[in-house]
Formats: structure tokens, sequence, C-alpha cells
């Protein structure tokens, strides 16, 4: 089966004053879809955030796809902070039909080949604001019947395959408020969101992106729990075909300040958030794959391991107590293997500005290769 390479492209990023990573440096050669994010929800229907940046972005892309017409280009509507109004518009069956519908002139417009859902997330919600029910759990599912079916309608209006994808949780408490079992029959594929397994709420450090469980894990739930592998077999077990499963790979790494534990900075109890690159106000601990291997791998405070049981590497700064999870060449070649082995549907990432050198293609280079073979 051709494996598929799903790079997302967050709009904000072309702000000059944040990273100024424009259409023309996304390497098309090495993808296969690009899902545009994000959109939002007002009134019931799609909008875009930056109507005018919007505008500007898509006219682009349309340009790039008159030479790469094997990329398909999604817009993909939510994300963390981005998903209010999805239980609202779910509720109803002329809500959620009238919600489908919204696509319908941007999708022409910009010839478009689909739609990607990223609700996070159904029944427990996301930050306080965003409203959520006990019944998103079925109400999810009717939403992507509802779109499935739109698409079905301009499918035979256009004669040309639509697509329906979505970023589902990877997270063991999460996934059961949703049925994968039901809505996977309405989608094309799923993108596994399988990173941010631990983050600044966590109370000692871990990899954010384990592929494996490691047996030294103080925490038995996370040790069997909180990884890749766990998420992705969980899927398989709800019904989910393993070919419609993407996983997700994070071009980012996630860090904390500790308390040293003589275990090189892992599985430490947690003092502290560092401060990522674009933080302002409060810190992340985030930080992109670029600065991580650019910066502060090459710095001499920050000692590199291996976890050889997670398969991830880690960074720690004995004099400032601060432990970087991430993803490096080793373990997204690994987790690529991993695809391979388990006739998964492909590799997706978070996301496409992060790689290295900054507007470079060194994953997603390599992601190519691997599951290409070229």
């Amino acid at each position: 089966m051709d494996k598929k390479i799903v790079a997302y492209f967050p709009e904000w990023k072309t702000n000059d004053d944040y990273m100024g990573y424009f259409i023309d440096n996304i390497p098309w050669k090495y993808i296969t879809h690009l899902n545009y994010a994000f959109g939002r929800i007002r009134e019931g229907k799609f909008y875009p955030i930056n109507e005018e940046l919007f505008t500007k972005n898509m006219d682009k892309i349309k340009e790039y796809k008159r030479d790469f017409a094997e990329v398909k280009v999604l817009i993909s509507v939510g994300g963390w902070g981005g998903s209010e109004g999805f239980s609202d518009v779910s509720l109803y069956e002329d809500s959620r039909k009238k919600f489908a519908e919204s696509f319908k002139d941007i999708i022409f417009e910009y010839d478009l080949d689909g739609i990607d859902i990223d609700w996070e997330f159904p029944v427990s919600g996301g930050p306080e604001r965003e409203t959520s029910r006990p019944e998103d759990k079925e109400n999810f599912t009717l939403l992507l019947k509802s779109l499935r079916e739109f698409l079905n309608e301009i499918e035979n209006k256009k004669g040309k395959k639509y697509l329906l994808t979505i970023a589902a949780p990877a997270n063991y408490n999460i996934i059961y408020n949703t049925e994968p079992d039901k809505y996977h029959s309405y989608l094309d594929f799923i993108n596994l969101m399988t990173y941010d397994f631990h983050g600044i709420w966590s109370k000692y450090s871990h990899h954010h992106s384990p592929l494996y469980g490691n047996p030294n894990d103080p925490d038995l739930v996370s040790r069997e729990k909180l990884n890749c592998d766990f998420a992705v077999k969980e899927y398989i077990k709800l019904g989910v075909p393993s070919e419609k499963i993407v996983l997700g790979v994070p071009f980012y790494g996630k860090g904390w300040i500790v308390e040293d534990n003589k275990n090189n900075g892992l599985f430490a109890k947690v003092k502290g958030i560092p401060y990522g690159i674009f933080d302002n106000e409060s810190p992340s601990g985030s930080n992109p794959f670029f600065f991580i291997k650019g910066v502060l791998e090459n710095n001499p405070d920050y000692k590199k391991f291996r976890d050889d049981y997670a398969k991830v590497p880690w960074l720690w700064n004995p004099k400032e107590n601060i432990m970087y999870s991430y993803d490096d060449e080793e373990s997204i070649t690994l987790k690529c293997e991993y695809v391979l082995k388990n006739n998964l549907g492909g590799i997706m990432f978070w996301e496409i500005t992060e790689d290295y050198p900054f507007k470079g293609n060194t994953l997603v280079k390599l992601i190519y290769k691997k599951l290409k073979g070229e």
C-alpha cells in the first residue's frame, strides 16, 4: 500500500514576527497530504481565522498544485484552543448538515481535496471556555457521517474523490470518549496524535512521544498506556483497520526543570517549566526540532541519552536541571519501521515549519525515504 506522509501547516507561522515560513518553503515533493491548519467555527459554519492571509495562501497553494497535483490539500478545522463550536454544530441533524455544506464554496474555489476535523476533544473538551457535552461521543460520529454524505454529494457532481480525515486522540482516557468502531467507516484515514503524552501538567519528566513503555516508569498507567504502541493497538482492537491509522510524530520537544534524581533527568520530579523560544508570558517547555538539534544538541551543557525501551532520545542539562524529550532522526526512523512492520497507513507530523534546519527538510526527507524507498 502506498504510505501517506501528512504534513500539518499552521497558517500563523507565515507571520514574519513568528517564523516567516511561507507556502514556498513547503517541501511539496516529499509529502502526500497537506493539512492547512486551522479553520474555525462561527455561527455554525466554517470560517478562516484570517481571511486575507487564508486567501493569499490558498492562491499560492493553487499554483503549487499545478506542479504537484498528486499532493492532496485538506482544510483542517479545530485544534487545541480552536474547537469551540463543535459540540454545538454536532447537536442536531440540521446543524450538522449546515456545517458540512459551509465547506462547499471554499472547496470548489480552491480545488481542495477534502476536510480534516481536529476536535480537541469530544466530551472532555479543551480549554475551559470550550463547550462540551456527554452526548458529544455519539454526535461526533454523526457529524462525521454528515460530512461524509456531503462529500459524497459533491463527488457525484465533480467526478472527483474527496477525503475526510480526523486528528484523533492517543491518550487512553480520551479515546473512549469517541466511537472509533463506528466512525472509521466514514473516514479515509485517521491521524493519531501520538505525542504530548506528557507535558507541563506532568508531575515528573518523561518522553512526550515514546514508541513503547519503559518498565522503569514509576507510574504503572503511564508505563503501560501512554505510548504510541498502546494507542495504535487500542484503535485496532476497536476495529479500525491498521491501514487507516496514520502515526503522528512531533517535530518539537517538551522540557521540564526537575530535581536531580541521578538518572540524567528522566523520571525526575518536576519543579518548573523552561521557556521555549516562542514563549512570551508563560513557559510552555516546547521547542522546535530545529532549535533542539541546531542549538541545544551543540550546547556542551546538554548531554544526549537514548531510552532503549521507549526508543526515543532525551537531553539533560545538569547545571540547570533541564530535561528535554523529543524525536530525532534515529527515533523517527524506528517509527517509520514500526509503520511498515504493522501495516499502518503512514506518518503524520505536527508540524512542517519545525523541521531542521529552519526552513529545512531533514526529518521530512528521512520519512519520505523510509516510507517510499526512494
